[in-house]
């Protein structure tokens, strides 16, 4: 008789890529086809602005081949390695402190610490990215000074796209 534990299963999937490949195709597919379905970019609507036809194939032809291209080098893998078990760790301390607040009755909402916490894992993401491709090449500022203006064209490019979209 053989017999799994849960260490085996996960180290078996370890070994087969499901964290390092799977698993982050699957995210960065979800996170792109969501932000494809919500923008409702290749929709087709009526003259009012009602959804008539929402292009889940387009949708979903796109946001395969964004998460394909995104493992054709490792970054995507060593980075997501890092980052989300350190994430759950930030999850945790966030949910102490709401915990915390909860027992003292103070009066605090909930998306006022998300964005706290999502200001923290933004910052501490650089900084990840930065310790784990180089300390020279990656760094907030060097990102800033770097390419600045290609991200304020690609600013002004989206907000074109928006106002096409959105406009009448």
């Amino acid at each position: 008789m053989v017999t799994l534990d849960i260490t085996q299963v996960l180290n078996t999937w370890a070994m087969y890529g499901v964290f390092s490949y799977v698993f982050p195709f699957l995210i960065i597919f979800a996170m792109v086809f969501a932000i494809l379905q919500k923008s409702g970019l290749f929709s087709v609507k009526d003259d009012k602005g009602n959804l008539v036809k929402n292009e889940k194939g387009i949708n979903a032809i796109i946001a395969v081949s964004v998460a394909l291209i995104s493992l054709l080098n490792d970054y995507v893998p060593t980075f997501f390695a890092a980052i989300f078990p350190k994430f759950g760790i930030i999850l945790a301390v966030g949910l102490v402190i709401l915990i915390l607040l909860a027992f003292t009755g103070a009066s605090i909402t909930s998306s006022w610490l998300g964005w706290v916490l999502g200001a923290v894992v933004v910052v501490w993401g650089w900084s990840e990215w930065t310790s784990l491709y180089g300390t020279g090449g990656w760094g907030v500022t060097y990102f800033l000074e770097e390419y600045f203006w290609g991200l304020v064209l690609l600013g002004g490019i989206g907000g074109l796209i928006y106002w096409i979209v959105k406009g009448n």
